[in-house]
């Protein structure tokens, strides 16, 4: 045997290219490679062992139980459970940890023989919250550093959370998702999470947090991604929190009104990715106010990614008091460092080309533009071809945009050659949906031609009326049949492209 396969580090990254995470068919090769040689035993059984969809494997393990896929004997041999703590001690990672046992097996796990832990070694935990599981999450985890939890009620989960910050010091990922939660249980969060001194990624999308948990995570250095519903109350003081490595930042407000204080009390220095998903469509001076909130925030200067997105309403119907037109989104123009804008709100939207224009002229590295992808611009107008086109040369890294065209008025194709001669260059890759446009079918073929001489220049994929909430006015169906003839034009096109 070659020296360099005696170097556990150099099997442990060969046995690793074997296994297909985590597909049974692949551990049993790693299983064989394990009967192989004494060399080959350890790495093999620690890549088969590694990560687990669930706990079923732990009970396969035991020769009593051959054919018995989800129990074991009770009570153990003191034999058994050595077998199990050879095993156990290999798993860095379960996928779904209430899974694989039944209810009496879990027990046998739940009330060990002795004080040292079944998983020394686990550090990344996955798992639905019940009744079955629940005396799982109270073994002691002393190398768990990743959790994220799936719970219906979060009752249930309160003496295991208060638990976890003492068996489990070292988490420096925590998600919990639920499908409600109260005050009480938003503070008991905010608590535990206080307990923590290493955390990086926090994710509780449906849980408040208070100004405790609040100021100290903001004290957290390795803090980069930090997801949340929102704050219970507000800080008394002036002194804002500087969370001074955060990344990415995810807010789940039941509205836009509370943002605007909470940018206020923050201070995000070195924020990519900022997210804002909520409930109710926002008023004129909500949407606006937050704009200008996150430019207080100090999130302007570095932010690549800006995402709006209000969930669907019951009603399904565009409010008509709210037009949102260049005024409004004047205050993204301090966003000069966005690669990716993305505004999904319940209203209509009224952008001219200069409009249009003005703001891609302070953002140079845009590639992807949104607006209302969802909900539909519900107006007449839109963007001309032609400031489309400009739109393209401005930002030449563009290749996602969603917003509405204006045809009206275009009935004369750009010549062949057009793009070429005027030397416009077009990206590599570019997706189009052009979201609740009108066309009349006297426009078909000019915008057609125009499309088809983009798509002999670019990957060009053209959508159009493909949003869930637009509203479908009377006649919306010859719209939608026009663009279809164009899209199929310029499909047609780009396969013919070399």
């Amino acid at each position: 045997m070659h020296h360099a396969l005696q170097i556990q580090e150099i099997l442990l990254h060969i046995f690793s290219h074997c296994y297909s995470w985590p597909d049974s068919g692949s551990r049993s090769d790693l299983v064989s490679l394990a009967r192989t040689c004494r060399a080959f035993k350890e790495p093999a059984l620690d890549v088969a062992w590694g990560c687990l969809y669930n706990l079923a494997p732990l009970a396969q393990c035991l020769p009593e139980t051959a054919g018995h896929q989800r129990s074991f004997s009770i009570p153990l041999t003191q034999t058994e459970w050595d077998i199990l703590r050879s095993y156990a001690r290999r798993i860095r990672c379960i996928l779904d940890f209430r899974r694989g046992l039944d209810e009496k097996s879990i027990e046998v796990l739940s009330n060990l023989p002795t004080t040292g832990p079944l998983f020394p070694n686990l550090r990344h935990l996955r798992c639905k919250y019940t009744t079955k599981s629940m005396h799982l999450l109270h073994l002691p985890f002393p190398s768990l550093i990743s959790i994220e939890v799936n719970f219906e009620d979060p009752h249930w989960f309160e003496d295991s959370l208060q638990s976890l910050p003492e068996f489990s010091p070292n988490i420096n990922s925590l998600s919990l998702y639920v499908c409600r939660s109260d005050i009480a249980f938003n503070k008991l969060v905010s608590s535990c999470i206080c307990q923590w001194r290493n955390l990086q990624t926090v994710i509780c999308p449906k849980i408040s947090l208070d100004v405790d948990a609040l100021a100290h995570l903001s004290r957290m250095p390795a803090l980069t991604q930090l997801t949340f519903k929102q704050i219970l109350t507000f800080p008394d003081c002036g002194i804002p929190f500087f969370f001074r490595n955060l990344r990415n930042l995810t807010v789940h407000p039941t509205s836009l009104d509370s943002m605007p204080q909470l940018l206020s009390q923050i201070r995000l220095p070195a924020i990519r990715d900022f997210i804002v998903i909520f409930d109710s469509c926002p008023s004129k001076q909500e949407f606006t106010s937050f704009l200008v909130g996150v430019q207080i925030s100090n999130a302007s200067r570095t932010m690549d990614v800006l995402f709006l997105y209000q969930l669907p309403s019951p009603s399904n119907i565009v409010r008509s008091d709210l037009l949102v037109c260049f005024a409004d989104l004047r205050p993204c123009m301090a966003f000069s460092n966005l690669h990716c804008i993305d505004i999904n709100i319940e209203c209509a939207v009224d952008l001219t080309d200069s409009d249009l224009l003005a703001l891609a002229s302070v953002w140079p590295n845009l590639e992807r533009f949104v607006i209302n992808s969802d909900w539909g611009w519900n107006t007449l107008g839109g963007i001309t071809p032609n400031g489309l086109l400009q739109l393209l040369q401005r930002c030449q890294s563009l290749n996602w945009i969603a917003l509405a065209m204006d045809t009206r008025g275009y009935s004369e194709p750009p010549p062949s050659g057009h793009f070429a001669s005027h030397g416009v260059t077009l990206p590599c890759h570019l997706f189009l949906d052009v979201l609740d446009s009108i066309m009349e079918p006297e426009s078909v073929p000019a915008i057609a031609a125009f499309f088809t001489g983009i798509a002999h220049h670019s990957h060009f994929s053209l959508h159009a009326w493909c949003g869930g909430k637009m509203i479908k006015l009377p006649g919306w169906e010859v719209s939608k049949d026009c663009w279809k003839v164009v899209s199929r034009q310029a499909r047609d096109a780009t396969s013919r492209r070399p």
